[in-house]
């Protein structure tokens, strides 16, 4: 019987954790994985990554940030700072969506001191 509590768990577990609904704050979730970025993502971090990416109720300008961020190597490479600067002019862009481009669009490695302080406001 403990058996099938745990694997019932379990399996509520992984339901509920690769649910879209974990990731309607699409831009906190991001500004999170930023916060402790070193060079790149985690492999975990990937993942919540990847799933904002395919959340439908992710704006355009969240998925393609997710995606830029799945990709990142140190810092982004030359399509997706297009990317990044169309969504920095985008006026229909939050103002979260744009600190977040520029943000990304800026990064060496980390964000800066002053970036994170934007980060640490979005979360």
């Amino acid at each position: 019987m403990k058996i099938r509590i745990l694997a019932l768990s379990t399996l509520f577990s992984m339901v509920l954790f690769n649910s879209p609904l974990l990731f309607a704050d699409s831009i906190h979730t991001m500004a999170e994985i930023l916060m402790n970025l070193n060079h790149h993502p985690s492999a975990s971090e990937k993942t919540t990554l990847q799933n904002i990416a395919n959340d439908s109720s992710a704006s355009e300008n969240e998925r393609a940030m997710a995606n830029i961020l799945i990709n990142l190597n140190h810092r982004p490479g030359p399509e997706d700072k297009e990317k990044l600067d169309k969504i920095m002019h985008d006026k229909s862009a939050s103002a979260n969506e744009r600190d977040m481009a520029a943000i990304l669009f800026n990064l060496n490695h980390k964000p800066t001191s002053e970036d994170k302080e934007k980060l640490h406001n979005m979360m």
